[in-house]
């Protein structure tokens, strides 16, 4: 048996992360393939929350309004796990590498470390994924639209052509 470095801890995280990989690729996949219609987004305003897919993950579409000039909105894709597959997860990883959930948690209290919290930032880094628990459910969201894009963007071209009229 030998003792858990920092190294084997970011390898753990990296492994946990890209277990999902399949659940990640599809809400891509999904997010390319989504036509967001006036129709559809309507919609989405009236109801704040649409299923788009159910096979093999439940995906679905919400809506975040933005208090701002334009009345903005940013909408994500959607896919929500048990917080105890996660966990499981974890548990597996760890064990496959020789080691237990108590080496892992005694391994962060002594260094000032927070495995979900890595976890989460590998998952974002790696995949474009925002992670967070919320009452014992992960929460992925994929951002699809959003309206912050299209009023910094004419605020650069608008920027810009002051530029080049001076």
């Amino acid at each position: 048996m030998f003792s858990l470095t920092y190294d084997l801890w970011k390898e753990i995280i990296e492994v946990i992360a890209h277990a999902h990989d399949s659940l990640f690729a599809a809400m891509h996949q999904t997010a390319e393939e989504l036509q967001l219609s006036a129709a559809l987004i309507d919609d989405l305003k009236k109801k704040r929350e649409l299923t788009i897919t159910n096979d093999p993950w439940e995906l679905q579409l919400t809506i975040e309004f933005i208090e701002d000039e334009i009345n903005g909105f940013t909408i994500f894709l959607v896919a929500k796990e048990p917080l105890e597959i996660l966990e499981e997860i974890k548990a597996n990883v760890a064990s496959d590498q020789g080691f237990s959930l108590e080496d892992i948690e005694g391994f962060e209290l002594e260094h000032g470390l927070d495995i979900q919290e890595e976890i989460f930032v590998e998952i974002e880094e790696s995949y474009g994924v925002t992670a967070e628990v919320r009452e014992n459910v992960v929460i992925y969201e994929l951002v699809i639209f959003d309206s912050q894009d299209i009023d910094n963007s004419l605020s650069q071209d608008l920027s810009a052509q002051e530029d080049y009229e001076n």
